[in-house]
This record gives structure tokens, sequence and C-alpha cells, in this order.
């Protein structure tokens, strides 16, 4: 199988007006009609309900995979997680470690990881 290609990487991003968080989207195109969708940021985490069907709206012909990576900072330590949208517009965050995402998409995830992110082992676990 080719590696997951990236075709966008966009920093920063405001899902609405006057929301104060930024997102770092990136989205690596992982075959025929399949996008993977990076979203991270500090901040962004209240908003994913937000982000995911605006991102979603983007990619109108493709199934979408959702994830979400939170840099770390002085207060909080990083972590990497899946995102899944449920029928009444809820996005659940299930935690997964950095190399799982790492495998599927190559180097480029860790390439293109947020300067910001102050974590060892490339943005958690």
């Amino acid at each position: 199988m080719n590696p997951a290609r990236l075709i966008r990487d966009e920093d920063p991003w405001q899902s609405t007006p006057g929301w104060s968080g930024r997102a770092h989207v990136r989205v690596w195109r992982a075959e025929l009609g399949r996008v993977v969708v990076v979203v991270s940021g500090l901040g962004v985490e209240g908003e994913l309900g937000t982000v995911v069907p605006l991102l979603r709206g983007e990619y109108p012909d493709d199934t979408v995979d959702f994830f979400f990576h939170r840099p770390m900072d002085w207060a909080a330590p990083a972590y990497y997680a899946q995102l899944t949208s449920g029928d009444d517009g809820t996005v659940a965050v299930a935690r997964i470690a950095g190399d799982v995402l790492a495998a599927r998409l190559g180097p480029s995830l860790y390439e293109t990881e947020d300067p910001d992110d102050h974590s060892t082992g490339w943005g958690g676990a």
C-alpha cells in the first residue's frame, strides 16, 4: 500500500467568526475516495462539534476520517485522538497513540506537527 499523501497543511484556521481559538488543519489523501483530517491546536477541543462538520463539508465526495492533536504546553500534556461524529452532532474523542496515526500517514505527520508542541516523542501518546 502506498503511504498517504499530504494534500493540505493550513495554519491557522478559524471555524467561526469571533472564535478566539486557532486550529492547524492537515489533510492526507489516504486512497481514492478517502481522506484523513488531523485538526490540532490549543483551545480547539471545545469547538470540535463545529469544526468537524465544516471540514467534512469541504470533502463531500470522500469518506473522511477525523483525528485531533492537542499540542503540549506548560499546563497540559499532548495527546492524539480519533474523532467520531454522532447522529446528534456530538463528537466523541477516543485517545490513541500518535505512533498509530503516524504508521497510517507516514513521516509527514510528525514533519508537519505544530512548532509550539513542546512534548517529547512526537506529540505525546
